[in-house]
């Protein structure tokens, strides 16, 4: 039974295999050519399935559509031009990623960032921007201490799409307490995280936030450790909490001491921010290999740069840690 086992089992990771190659020559043939229309049949070629093959394997993988992720990556890149650029024209940019006429580039931008392509570049901010798919190769050990069900899951673990966000200035009610991080010598915050998480919700009844609000982790990484020498090296503040509209007259002012009374609620501003943002599907304890690759090769290759900031950790209400299908986006600053 066991022998029976291990050869279906081969045979199904040698045909995921194969469609996970496939669909990275076809996402590496989209990056390289978004000047081009990149029509259904033009893409169907290139991965050597029908139309129909290639729309239901891309959707299965990625859990967008062709049609879908070609027009958000035209757009997103359209959109760094816009807030990069000061000279190029809004036609000659919708020229540049394939469109027929400026009509239909400011049509399709507008559907996909609630505002024209004029505005957006107004505004100047970087939101909404996806990024390209990322093939994702974690070691097998890796994905099966993380939980991932690769051949249940109808979205591959092993593609990822970042997209860069800006957040304004948001205040949060919580627990504050010390970790050790990722690339510490001791990093301790897997056992710390959920010890600060507890004492957070023994304070349920003390919530001035809605329960349809998202529960937010923050994680202080902006403090100069010579400003603070009772503290370790590499020890970052915590917080678990919720956000709140705005600091409660009487209430505690805001705190970033040392200080803080650990047994309490309290609350942290967290100020404005530009960041990149990471989904994670499945259980939280997977996201660190999918944290340690943010930081040790997406970034580096991005254009982008970390920054000294406030990280957070975005949770849905009912969120279930050790789900299969848990969702969770980890933010990190960038410049």
């Amino acid at each position: 039974m066991i022998a029976v086992e291990v050869t279906v089992n081969d045979e199904i990771g040698a045909n995921f295999g194969a469609h996970f190659n496939r669909i990275e020559k076809v996402l590496d043939y989209i990056h390289h050519h978004l000047d081009l229309p990149l029509t259904l049949d033009d893409l169907s070629q290139k991965s050597c399935w029908s139309r129909w093959q290639l729309q239901r394997v891309f959707s299965a993988k990625t859990g967008l559509s062709v049609a879908q992720y070609v027009r958000e990556i035209k757009l997103s890149k359209a959109a760094e031009l816009l807030l990069c650029s000061r000279s190029e024209r809004i036609v000659d940019i919708a020229f540049q990623f394939g469109f027929s006429s400026e009509i239909s580039f400011s049509r399709a931008f507008k559907q996909f960032f609630s505002c024209s392509p004029r505005a957006y570049k107004q505004r100047g901010l970087r939101t909404g921007l996806r990024q390209p798919i990322t093939a994702l190769m974690l070691a097998s050990k890796a994905n099966h201490s993380a939980g991932y069900a690769l051949f249940d899951n109808p979205i591959d673990p092993r593609f990822i799409q970042i997209r860069i966000e800006h957040k304004p200035q948001f205040l949060i009610e919580g627990c504050r307490g010390a970790i050790t991080g990722l690339f510490s010598l001791n990093p301790n915050f897997e056992s710390e995280v959920p010890k600060i998480w507890q004492r957070f919700h023994q304070h349920s009844s003390c919530f001035t936030s809605p329960s349809s609000q998202p529960f937010i982790g923050v994680v202080d990484a902006s403090r100069d450790v010579i400003e603070y020498p009772s503290l370790e090296p590499q020890t970052l503040d915590y917080w678990a909490g919720m956000p709140v509209e705005s600091l409660p007259t009487g209430s505690l002012s805001i705190s970033t001491s040392t200080n803080v009374d650990q047994r309490s609620l309290h609350y942290f501003e967290v100020p404005t921010q530009e960041y990149v943002v990471l989904p994670h599907v499945g259980p939280i304890s997977g996201l660190k290999h999918r944290l340690e690759w943010l930081i040790s090769h997406w970034l580096p290759n991005s254009g982008y740069r970390g920054i000294d900031g406030i990280e957070l950790e975005i949770y849905s209400p009912d969120y279930q840690a050790d789900s299969p299908q848990a969702y969770m986006e980890y933010w990190l600053p960038i410049a």
